[in-house]
């Protein structure tokens, strides 16, 4: 009997990432939105993620010891070295601080406790994009379920690590109808966005590599991508310290809570709160969501949500 010999998988290809005083752990936590998420994984001085790049397909696997000044980075799949190479970015090694120096509290005091916290950036816009759409208008724990639904049907599973998915690339769902997504839970117009969006990013993804200014007015013209999703992408993707979200449910009577002592705002008082802080604004957002305070609430209601993710909701 004659024995076919299987090729063996390709070594994962691996880097080491100086990383200084960066508390990782505080970076990495802001790159997994929601709970449950098929594609990714943060456990103590670990970082699992599954996505898409232009190049295909790719997981990274990044480990640090705590106060160790290093990470190991790890990245399999047709996506490794895009990722390996943009591995500074994510791990918040290239976010500049210059020039941040709150004066007064609370942001004084957030920032001596917060302050090793840097803004990663992934650079997977098709991912994060679609993630986002996915969570447009309805709650983290609905939005997780459907982006589960969505990864674990049209996605595939992570090259090098078990137990991840990566997202279905943006002309997998280009070829789809908007109906195929309804039973994933996703209505017309979210399916819609969906699938347009796939088709307006094949051979695009790349997009994230330019100006944030210049890809965010670009994303703005599909349909059902607002300045919601486009300011969350300008934090998430581009790494913009100074990206603000509008129209959020949370949001605006947090930062106003946090920042002023009103239990109640709304997008003019967020953003003139955080107008003195450029060009710092998503930094000063990302202290208040750490702060873990939030606005007293003005009516009785079940059980209590977490909105310490809130940023990723419309």
């Amino acid at each position: 009997m004659q024995y076919r010999r299987v090729p063996a998988a390709p070594r994962p290809s691996v880097r080491v990432v100086p990383t200084g005083d960066v508390d990782l752990a505080a970076t990495l936590r802001s790159v997994v939105w929601l709970p449950r998420d098929p594609t990714a994984r943060l456990s103590p001085g670990r970082f699992e993620r599954a996505t898409c790049t232009p190049e295909g397909a790719g997981t990274v696997v990044v480990t640090w010891e705590p106060g160790s000044g290093t990470a190991r980075v790890e990245a399999s799949g047709d996506g490794a070295g895009w990722l390996l190479e943009r591995a500074p970015r994510l791990l918040g090694c290239e976010d500049d601080v210059t020039g941040f120096d709150p004066a007064g509290p609370p942001l004084r005091d957030l920032w001596r406790r917060h302050g090793r916290r840097r803004i990663a950036r992934t650079g997977t816009l098709w991912h994060d994009l679609s993630c986002l759409v996915v969570q447009q208008r309805i709650s983290r724990l609905d939005a997780a379920e459907q982006w589960r639904r969505l990864v674990t049907t049209h996605g595939s599973p992570a090259p090098g690590v078990d137990g991840l998915w990566a997202p279905p690339a943006p002309a997998a769902l280009a070829r789809l109808s908007s109906a195929a997504l309804h039973p994933l839970g996703l209505e017309r117009r979210r399916a819609s966005t969906l699938v347009a969006a796939g088709a307006a990013l094949a051979g695009h993804q790349d997009l994230a590599d330019g100006d944030v200014a210049a890809g965010t007015a670009a994303l703005r013209a599909l349909p059902g991508v607002g300045p919601w999703t486009t300011g969350c992408l300008a934090a998430l993707t581009w790494g913009d310290r100074d990206a603000v979200v509008p129209g959020d449910s949370g949001i605006p009577s947090l930062v106003t809570w946090v920042l002023a002592g009103r239990p109640r705002g709304d997008d003019v008082a967020m953003l003139e709160l955080l107008a003195p802080h450029r060009p710092h604004r998503y930094r000063v957002l990302g202290l208040v969501v750490a702060s873990g305070r939030r606005p007293p609430r003005t009516s009785p209601r079940g059980r209590r949500e977490d909105i310490s993710e809130d940023i990723t909701r419309r």
